[in-house]
C-alpha cells in the first residue's frame, strides 16, 4: 500500500533537469511568439529592441489596447529583460508594448501547472507533498532509496537547505522560504530533482 501511495504522489510532481528559460523577442512590431505556453517554474527572458518594453496588464487593459501595468504584475524595461518565475504563476498572463500596443503589439503567456513525470528522466528516489505548499512539505524516500543527502536550491542554484531523509519520513518548515519555484534534489542535482512551488 505505501508503495502505491509513493507512486501516486509521484505522479504529482515532475522530474527535472532545471527549469526551462523561454526567450520573447520582437519582429517589428509584434512580439515573437505573441502567445507562449510554458509550465510553472520556467523564467522568461525578452529580447527586444530598444524602442521596445514589456509591461503586464489585466485583461480588460489587454482587450482595449490600454497600457496601465497591472497591481503586482511584471514590467521589463525598454531593449528587454528577464522575468523571474515567481511572477508567472498558473494562468494566462496578458502584457503589451506601452509605446506600441495602438500598432497591435502585445502578447500572452499560459503557464500550466506541474501535470507529471517526463518518463524520460531518472525518478528522483524521493516523493514531496503537498506541492504547491504554503508552511511544511514532506519529503519521503522510496524504499531502496540511498538514503542520500538533500538539497533545496533556488532557480539561480543558490542552496537555501540540507537535509538528512536516511530513509524516513521527514517533515520540513518552508515558511520562511520567499514565494517561488524551489528544486529539491540528490547531491547530483541536475539528474534527480523535483520542483517544489512554495505559495
Amino acid at each position: 500500500m505505501k508503495k502505491i501511495i509513493s507512486s501516486l504522489v509521484l505522479v504529482l510532481i515532475t522530474a527535472v533537469d532545471f527549469p526551462a528559460t523561454r526567450t520573447i523577442s520582437n519582429s517589428g512590431n509584434s512580439f515573437s511568439p505573441a502567445s507562449l505556453t510554458i509550465t510553472v517554474g520556467d523564467d522568461i527572458i525578452f529580447s527586444l529592441a530598444s524602442i521596445h518594453n514589456a509591461v503586464e496588464v489585466s485583461q480588460t487593459t489587454w482587450n482595449a489596447n490600454g497600457i496601465t501595468p497591472l497591481a503586482g504584475g511584471f514590467e521589463v524595461a525598454f531593449g528587454g529583460g528577464s522575468v523571474a518565475a515567481s511572477f508567472l504563476t498558473v494562468g494566462t498572463h496578458y502584457y503589451v508594448c506601452q509605446s506600441h500596443v495602438s500598432s497591435g503589439m502585445k502578447g500572452t503567456i499560459v503557464v500550466q501547472n506541474i501535470t507529471g513525470i517526463d518518463d524520460s528522466k531518472m525518478p528522483p528516489g524521493f516523493s514531496v507533498y503537498p506541492n504547491p505548499a504554503h508552511t511544511t512539505v514532506t519529503i519521503e524516500p522510496e524504499e531502496n532509496s540511498s538514503g542520500n543527502k538533500l538539497y533545496i536550491t533556488d532557480l539561480a542554484g543558490k542552496i537555501v537547505a540540507t537535509l538528512n531523509p536516511d530513509h524516513e519520513r521527514t517533515t520540513i518548515d518552508i515558511s520562511t522560504l520567499a514565494r517561488g519555484t524551489y528544486l529539491i534534489g540528490q547531491a547530483d542535482r541536475r539528474k534527480r530533482s523535483v520542483k517544489l512551488i512554495k505559495l
